[in-house]
C-alpha cells in the first residue's frame, strides 16, 4: 500500500496498538518475527511494517501476510532510508494509543501485547515500559536472558552505563512521542537510546519483571556494525549530559572509557573477553 494511501485512511483506525516494524533484507527471521506478532493473544492493533527497498524475498513475504491479515500495512521505501527514518515513517502513520516496536529478526511471546496493554492501562504514571528478555541464537536456540533494571529510579542510575530496555520490546504512549518527538534522524544506530534519555528525563520508565521477548544475538555482535552502534551510543551519552540533564562528571569519566574501548582493535577485545 502506498504512503498517501495509507494517511488517508488514518482517520478510520481504531486500533488500540500501532506496532512498528521496519526490515530491509529481512527474509531469514522475518516470517517468524510477523507471526508472532499476529499470534498475540491481544487482537486489537494495527500492524505497520516499512520495507526499507529490500532486494531479497522480503516483499513476497510481506505481501503474502498482508493478503492474509488486514491488521498489516506495508509502507514501501522507494529507496533505502534506513532504520531510523523508516521507523519515523512508521510513527507518522501510527493511529494506536500505544506504540509497540518489533525487530524484523525478535519473537515476540503471545502474551506480550496483552500484558504490556494491561499494565500500562493500570498504571498511568508510566510512559514507556519494556521488559526482559530471552537471548537466543541465530538457530533460535535460548543462550542467554537479559536481565535489566526494573523501576525508574533504578533503570535512571544505570542507563548513562548501558541502554537498560530492549527496543523490540518498547510499549510507549503514543502521546508521549508527539510531545518529546520521533527519533532523531541524525542517528542511523542506537536511536533508541537517544530517544530513550529523552523520555526518560520527564517521564517514568520501566520494565516488567516477565521476559516477553527473544531477543536475537546476531553473529556479527563484535563486527564494524556493532562499532557503528557504539559510536552512536556514545553520542546519545554525550547528548544526554549536554542537554538532557543526567550527572556530567560520571557520564564524562565514563564516555572516555567507552571511547577508549572503541580504538581497541577488534582481535585483542575478543582475547579480554576469552
Amino acid at each position: 500500500m502506498h504512503y498517501n494511501s495509507l494517511m488517508e485512511n488514518k482517520k478510520n483506525n481504531n486500533a488500540f496498538i500501532s506496532v512498528i516494524m521496519a526490515t530491509c533484507n529481512g527474509e531469514r527471521f522475518l516470517k517468524l518475527a510477523v507471526e508472532s506478532i499476529l499470534t498475540q493473544t491481544f487482537k486489537e492493533f494495527e500492524f505497520l511494517i516499512v520495507n526499507d527497498k529490500s532486494t531479497d524475498s522480503t516483499p513476497d513475504i510481506l505481501k503474502a501476510f498482508s493478503l492474509k491479515d488486514k491488521r498489516i500495512k506495508v509502507i514501501t521505501n522507494q529507496e533505502n532510508l534506513g532504520l531510523t527514518k523508516s521507523l519515523n515513517k512508521a510513527l507518522a502513520l501510527a493511529q494506536g494509543k500505544y506504540i509497540a516496536r518489533m525487530d524484523d529478526d525478535d519473537i515476540s511471546l503471545k502474551e506480550r501485547l496483552q500484558k504490556q496493554f494491561d499494565f500500562m492501562e493500570s498504571h498511568k504514571e508510566i510512559a514507556l515500559c519494556g521488559s526482559l528478555a530471552f537471548v537466543i541464537d541465530e538457530r533460535g536456540v535460548v543462550i542467554g536472558e537479559k536481565n535489566l533494571a526494573l523501576d525508574d529510579k533504578a533503570l535512571n542510575k544505570k542507563l548513562l552505563f548501558n541502554n537498560q530496555l530492549v527496543h523490540s520490546a518498547w510499549f510507549l504512549r503514543a502521546n508521549v512521542l508527539k510531545e518529546i518527538g520521533y527519533y532523531n534522524e541524525q542517528f542511523k544506530k542506537a536511536q533508541d537510546y537517544e530517544l530513550l534519555f529523552r523520555i526518560a528525563t520527564k517521564y517514568k520508565v520501566c520494565n516488567l519483571s516477565e521476559k516477553l521477548i527473544k531477543w536475537r544475538k546476531r553473529e556479527n555482535s563484535l563486527s564494524f556494525q556493532d562499532k557503528a552502534q557504539q559510536k552512536y551510543a556514545l553520542k546519545a551519552r554525550w547528548l544526554a549530559i549536554t542537554k538532557y540533564g543526567y550527572p556530567k562528571f560520571l557520564g564524562l569519566f565514563y564516555i572516555i572509557i567507552r571511547f577508549v574501548w572503541l580504538l581497541i582493535p577488534l582481535r585483542v577485545k575478543k582475547k579480554i573477553k576469552t
